[in-house]
């Protein structure tokens, strides 16, 4: 099932080129509590978010739209599913905004990894806990 919220768009510096969607911190927490307790987790190090642009390698950033949209709110869909891999617990998410941003920047949108439900390019993902142990 797909539950709609928004968040907030924030850029770092030039020199790290990353972009993220900042969201609200109870998305995490309450999808946090639902993991059983035998399953020793962390929080993530970063406040709540959704990655949009992280340094890539392959592609370079079309630096002239860099920060154009700081402090936008955007509206996302996030489906309440919790994923799991053998560190990272996390929810997907699904937002046509960050694919349009992430094409603006001139970075590749389509994922070879996964396939978004119909209408979306992009499956984003937001980190609701690991388990790192060091």
């Amino acid at each position: 099932m797909l539950y709609d919220s928004t968040g907030i768009l924030r850029y770092s510096n030039e020199v790290s080129h990353r972009l993220v969607l900042e969201i609200d911190r109870e998305i995490v927490r309450y999808y946090r509590s639902l993991i059983p307790k035998h399953f020793s987790t962390n929080l993530p190090r970063y406040v709540p978010h959704i990655t949009v642009v992280r340094p890539e390698k392959e592609t370079p950033i079309n630096l002239e739209s860099w920060g154009k949209y700081e402090g936008l709110e955007v509206p996302f869909l996030y489906d309440n599913q919790i994923q799991c891999g053998k560190i990272y617990y996390w929810l997907n998410a699904f937002c046509k905004k960050l694919e349009e941003i992430r094409l603006e920047l001139g970075l590749p949108v389509i994922s070879q990894h996964t396939q978004p439900p119909e209408g979306f390019n992009r499956v984003f993902h937001i980190t609701i806990c690991n388990q790192k142990t060091s």
